[in-house]
């Protein structure tokens, strides 16, 4: 006969949903309980924070996705993933991109987030284009949309 034992989650996770105003590129929280609305510009950024508590507690995982508006104009990053490793990992390789081209400006972006919480960052765009060169010409183009994506990030993480 098995026993069953109580355990604590192995993970806690956190949903947020922004909408980022076209014309100030500011985001404000939107919540299910005060009910919402948005202008047809706007673009909605929804987050979802992932933290372990196991055999890992602290690490971190971050996916951050935008919905372009229904203006159709293309988001700049409709899927940013970021991974944050505990504190005690090493940090010989603080900042890890997929991808090293020069344009691409999420490397800045990660460079920050590990500077700021003082662990490695781990930035990859997928799914931003048919192509990955397309993708970031997109977000190279929405430099305003990026940095209202990464202060968002940035509430999530302070949050925790």
């Amino acid at each position: 006969m098995a026993t069953v034992e109580s355990a604590s989650p192995r993970f806690a996770a956190h949903k947020s949903l922004y909408a980022i105003d076209p014309i100030t590129n500011e985001a404000s929280r939107l919540t299910a309980s005060e009910g919402w609305s948005v202008s047809d510009d706007s673009s909605l950024l929804s987050i979802l924070v992932l933290q372990h508590n196991g055999d890992r507690p602290g690490m971190l995982w971050v996916w951050a996705q935008i919905s372009p508006p229904k203006t159709n104009v293309p988001a700049a990053m409709p899927n940013l993933v970021l991974s944050v490793p505990p504190v005690g990992c090493a940090r010989a390789n603080a900042t890890q991109l997929v991808g090293s081209s020069a344009d691409d400006p999420t490397a800045d972006m990660a460079r920050r987030l590990s500077t700021r919480f003082k662990r490695p960052v781990f930035v990859s765009l997928n799914a931003s284009a048919r192509r990955r060169a397309q993708g970031m010409a997109v977000a190279a183009e929405q430099m305003d949309e990026l940095m209202a994506t990464e202060r968002c990030i940035v509430a999530e993480l302070n949050a925790l």
